[in-house]
């Protein structure tokens, strides 16, 4: 049995109402409504056990309700990337059971581990994660902060690794919180102490979406409200038998080298302050020091090991010695590669390094790490410090520009997993003012981006890029990208800049593809002409040229806006080439792009069967590539094309999908859109009351994101519920400012449905002369748009049309 068909059994078997098991609950009736209603909406656990204490449960049925929550073989909640394979956690058995306390109890929400760099709070921070993550159903996810450079990247970071990406124009820090809201989350964030700034953000995260926790990592606590600080301290090392012993004999085992925990080894120990990082260091070189010479060098280095300069602080005073010993052991071949190598940021391929030899001696004394597929790692701290021995020798303008060079150069498709040094060279490219590897590394880039939905980013990169001086040979290709990243998230202004200078100073191909990006823009902006000008330039320029992806893209475009201005027969015959020549030029994004635009057109047409084909066509090229944008817009075509044919139970369980999608997007804009699709299905289902609370709300957020199409299709939508329940006058006012908007935008394809419930009105204010005036208005515009639009209320304009039919007769 289905957990809504349990709860619903459960409730009635109890004698309570909906309302009244809520307010037992302590919930929202309209929650206990929609878990009864949709037995596919998965109940958050907690949510379920405020249900069986308020029915009073007895054990078995308690348990059964439990276990229809998360059926066998339901998906685990999402985890992401932390280390799997982690060594032995010595010494911190009590400190993690103390700090999994802490979380499980719920008091602490934003736990913070503070320590020198080294002293192993990245380790315990993973062991407490493991412990605990089962707790937060609706997932835990492991972010790595060291690669980011700025603050304002922390929010961006957290939304990828959670999948959540930033197409739409909402800030993605509001989309966030609104794909976290009302879940248990757990977020640990590695590496913060250079991002402190970040700080004020995340606390927003955690007033906004009670369910969610933050364990942090740092060499500094981020002074926020609600933060609990644990220092972690280095550990014991006192005796033969103590953690700080057992890590080192751990450690040189891993090394090759079998050794007895004795009183000389936890010398070494007490003299390192027993700070993990230090011994593990120090446990490499056993290799080639027996611990008793070990440990003689290590007196030698005791006074710079513990006595740096007081107005350094403690992890400086202790790890930039610790390392700089490990260094100072090196071969001078090695130390310049050392050097070399803490240029990169997330550590490199193994392809970077030529001397194999030299690399091999700095993986064995664990100042660099090796992953399965060969790449070479660092840790931060180590990085910091190597960068210091940079500067010093006066190597670092030299490595930098090495470091731009090699990246700038990367192929595309490596572009993916060098993504946070490719990151680094263009910030560095943009410090030195270098506009041409700038330009040519936010290409490179772009596609990255576009891919992970982190358009933010990539405009803000652009705008920094294209303001430097000079003519880059990667200007125009930069203006292209960055004017369609911003054209989609509403950054109007940035992308008409863009577009402008790019139509100027482009020639050939590079005009055309200017052409098309204007186009594109000058739809969003409801300039329908110059879209279509735009397009139809582009057109002609692409078949001069030889240009088959610009012809296909302007065919498509051109397709797109004239669907929007009603020219319907010209746009399919348009949009049919398009499609055509889009599967033997175009990307697979280019093909869903070109799939879902002729979906709509058909569907117009009213060629119910041939948008239901291309829709779910490219549906399943969208989620070929994950992109759960084109996904949610294929659902949304799918849903509203089986809303028009009857099929209302299919309708809505694509329109809702559609719906989810976008809200884990944290995309509420569009997701509120889909509210008044859904609201249209409970009107022709007779829920009227469910209708008027979606059509509200949708109407609602249009006019707060100022969207004019989407207020004039929600003010129609909710004009016919209106109707529908007899409020007449109210119905009328919403009808005519639907008319009005329609007519402002130059968007007449759905002004059918306007037309049709003021004929409605008219009919019932006796005027039936009126009625059937607007009846004909509304044929002759659908017969002039050679649309097939069904009626939005099929019953009730066919009562409509039978009265006035009678009238006629009559008369």
């Amino acid at each position: 049995m289905t957990f809504s068909a349990l709860l619903k059994r459960l409730r009635l078997a109890a004698g309570l109402t909906q309302e009244a098991l809520a307010e037992r609950a302590g919930v929202s009736p309209r929650a206990v409504s929609d878990l009864e209603r949709d037995p596919r909406r998965a109940p958050r656990l907690d949510t379920v056990r405020l249900l069986a204490d308020a029915l009073a449960l007895a054990e078995p049925d308690r348990a059964a309700l439990l276990a229809a929550a998360r059926p066998a073989g339901s998906p685990p909640p999402p985890v992401s990337g932390p280390p799997r394979l982690l060594p032995p956690l010595i010494g911190r058995d009590g400190v993690a059971a103390a700090l999994v306390e802490l979380l499980e109890r719920g008091e602490t929400r934003l736990l913070t581990l503070t320590g020198p760099g080294g002293v192993g709070k990245t380790r315990l921070a993973l062991e407490v994660f493991e412990t605990v993550r089962p707790r937060f159903p609706e997932g835990a996810f492991f972010v790595d902060l060291a690669p980011l450079r700025a603050p304002d990247q922390v929010v961006a970071a957290i939304a990828h690794e959670t999948g959540l990406d930033e197409r739409g124009p909402a800030p993605v820090a509001d989309r966030l919180a609104a794909a976290f809201r009302g879940k248990r989350v757990l977020l640990l964030l590695d590496n913060f102490e250079h991002l402190v700034e970040a700080g004020a953000g995340v606390l927003a995260l955690l007033g906004a979406c009670p369910g969610v926790t933050v364990l942090v990592t740092s060499r500094v606590p981020l002074r926020v409200r609600a933060e609990r600080e644990y220092r972690i301290a280095p550990l014991e090392s006192g005796a033969p038998d103590a953690p700080a012993v057992r890590l080192f004999t751990e450690r040189a085992t891993a090394a090759g080298v079998s050794l007895e925990a004795d009183e000389t080894v936890a010398r070494i120990c007490r003299r390192l302050e027993g700070l993990p990082l230090a011994i593990e260091l120090a446990a490499a070189r056993t290799r080639v020091l027996p611990p008793a010479v070990l440990l003689e060098r290590l007196g030698q280095r005791l006074p710079m090991l513990v006595g740096g300069p007081r107005d350094l602080p403690d992890r400086q005073r202790t790890m930039r010695d610790a390392i700089g010993w490990s260094h100072q052991l090196l071969s001078p071949p090695a130390q310049a590669l050392f050097r070399t190598l803490s240029v990169f940021v997330g550590g490199c391929p193994l392809a970077a390094v030529d001397d194999l030899d030299t690399l091999t001696e700095l993986v064995d004394a664990s100042l660099v790490t090796t992953g399965p597929d060969g790449r070479l790692g660092m840790l931060e701290t180590i990085r910091e410090y190597g960068l210091e021995r940079l500067r010093e020798a006066g190597e670092e303008a030299t490595a930098v520009a090495r470091h731009i060079e090699y990246f700038a150069d990367l192929p595309p498709e490596a572009v993916e997993p060098e993504k946070d040094n490719v990151r680094a060279a263009l910030d560095r490219a943009l410090d030195r003012g270098d506009a041409a590897h700038a330009l040519r590394l936010w290409v490179a880039l772009s596609g990255f981006w576009t891919d992970h939905g982190l358009l933010q980013e990539g405009v803000r990169a652009a705008k920094a890029a294209l303001a430097l001086p000079g003519d880059a040979p990667d200007r125009l290709t930069a203006l292209a990208g960055a004017a369609r990243m911003a054209t989609e998230i509403s950054a109007f202004e940035d992308a008409s800049a863009w577009c402008e200078e790019l139509v100027v100073r482009a020639r050939g191909r590079e005009l055309v593809t200017a052409l098309n990006t204007r186009g594109v823009l000058a739809r969003q902006l409801d300039r329908y002409a110059e879209s279509v000008a735009d397009h139809e330039r582009a057109l002609a320029l692409a078949e001069a040229t030889g240009d088959r992806a610009g012809h296909a893209a302007a065919l498509v475009g051109l397709a797109y806006t004239l669907l929007f201005t009603g020219e319907t027969g010209r746009a399919i015959e348009l949009a049919e080439r398009g499609l055509a020549e889009t599967r033997a030029a175009g990307s697979r994004r280019e093909i869903a792009d070109a799939l879902i635009v002729l979906a709509w057109q058909a569907m117009h047409a009213g060629r119910h069967e041939r948008a239901r084909e291309l829709g779910t066509e490219g549906v399943a090229s969208a989620r070929s590539i994950g992109d759960r944008s084109r996904v949610a817009e294929g659902l949304r075509i799918l849903g509203t094309n089986a809303q028009l044919m009857g099929s209302h139970e299919e309708a809505a369980e694509a329109l809702r999908e559609c719906e989810r999608l976008n809200r884990e997007r944290g995309d509420d804009r569009t997701a509120d859109q889909l509210l008044a699709h859904l609201a249209h299905v409970a009107m022709l289902t007779g829920d009227l009351a469910e209708a008027r609370e979606k059509g509200v709300a949708a109407l609602e957020s249009a006019r707060h994101h100022d969207d004019l199409w989407a207020t004039a299709m929600s003010t129609t939508q909710l004009g016919h519920v209106e109707l529908a329940d007899g409020r007449v006058e109210r119905a009328h006012e919403l009808f005519t400012e639907s008319r009005e908007l329609f007519a402002r935008i130059g968007n007449p394809m759905y002004l059918s449905w306007c037309l049709e419930g003021l004929a409605a009105i008219a009919l019932a204010d006796g005027d039936a002369a009126g009625a059937a005036e607007l009846c004909g208005e509304r044929e002759e515009l659908l017969d002039r748009l050679d649309a097939r639009l069904p009626p939005m209320n099929p019953p009730g304009f066919r009562e409509v049309l039978a009265a006035v039919a009678g009238v006629a007769r009559e008369g």
